[in-house]
C-alpha cells in the first residue's frame, strides 16, 4: 500500500541521514559543553504535546476549508540546553544553546460527509538548534525563550481519500530547513513549553517524480507551507 510504504521510506531515511549527520551535531554539543560552567546547569528535557496545524498549510486560508474538515497533531522532542555562563555574568540570566537531538512532528486534516472521507496526514521528523536565554527570578522557576532552525530531515505526507491505502498519494522531502520561535516556564523539572514553527518543504510525488504538492494558492512554487502551533509538557534535569 503507498500509505505504509511512503511512511516506511521515512522512517529508513531518516535513520540514514541522522547517522550521517552526527558528526556534526556531536561537534557542536562539545563546543556548547566546553563553554558551560557551574553558575547554570545545563538542561537535558523531554516533552510532548498537542501541536495545532494552521488552517495555512498547503498555501490555504481559513476560509478555503469547509466547516466539516477537523485537524489534529501531535509532537514530541528529546534536547538540552547548554548554558553558556560565560557570555553574561550573572545569576539569574543566562544564554545558552538550545539542541533538539530528535524532533517529530503529526499532523492530520480529515473530512467525512456524505459517505465519502479525504485524510490528509503529515509526519516529520528532524532536529533543531539555536540560541536560547534564560532568565530565573527564584532558585527553581526559570523562564526560556528560544529562535531555531528547523531542520527536517524526512517529511512525508499521504493523501487518502474513501480509506483507500491501495490508491493514496504519497509525496516526501529529503532534508529542509525552517525556523521555529517559542518559549518555556520550568518550574523544578516540570517544564511547559509554547511554540511556532514554520517550515515549507518541496514534496515530490513518491511515483510521480518531477510533481509537487505545491501550494494552493500560488502556483508558481513548489514548496508547501507546514506551519505549527505546539504546546508540549514534559521533564527537564
Amino acid at each position: 500500500m503507498k500509505t505504509k510504504v511512503a511512511f516506511s521510506l521515512t522512517i529508513n531515511l531518516t535513520i540514514i541521514l541522522m547517522k550521517k549527520f552526527i558528526v556534526l551535531l556531536s561537534v557542536l554539543l562539545i563546543a556548547a559543553s566546553a563553554c558551560a560552567q557551574k553558575t547554570f546547569d545545563n538542561e537535558f528535557y523531554f516533552r510532548f504535546g498537542y501541536s495545532n496545524p494552521s488552517w495555512k498549510q498547503f498555501g490555504f486560508n481559513k476560509d478555503d476549508w469547509p466547516d466539516a474538515w477537523k485537524k489534529k497533531g501531535f509532537t514530541g522532542e528529546i534536547g538540552t540546553i547548554f548554558m553558556l555562563n560565560k557570555v553574561i555574568n550573572s545569576e539569574k540570566m543566562a544564554l545558552g544553546i538550545d539542541v533538539d537531538y530528535l524532533t517529530f512532528y503529526w499532523h492530520q486534516f480529515s473530512i467525512d460527509q456524505s459517505g465519502s472521507s479525504v485524510d490528509i496526514a503529515t509526519l516529520r521528523v528532524g532536529s533543531k538548534v539555536g540560541p536560547s536565554f534564560t532568565f530565573s527570578p527564584a532558585k527553581r522557576l526559570a523562564f526560556d525563550i528560544y529562535v531555531k532552525a528547523d531542520i527536517s530531515w524526512v517529511t512525508a505526507t499521504a493523501i487518502v481519500i474513501d480509506n483507500d491505502a491501495d490508491d493514496a498519494e504519497g509525496y516526501g522531502k529529503v532534508f529542509a530547513v525552517g525556523f521555529t520561535t517559542g518559549f518555556n516556564i520550568r518550574y523544578s523539572i516540570l517544564m511547559l513549553g509554547f511554540e511556532i514553527s514554520r517550515i515549507s518543504p518541496k514534496l515530490e510525488n513518491v511515483d510521480e517524480p518531477g510533481e509537487y504538492l505545491g501550494n494552493f494558492n500560488d502556483s508558481n512554487s513548489d514548496r508547501t507551507p507546514l506551519p505549527s502551533v505546539n504546546f508540549t509538557i514534559g521533564l527537564s534535569f
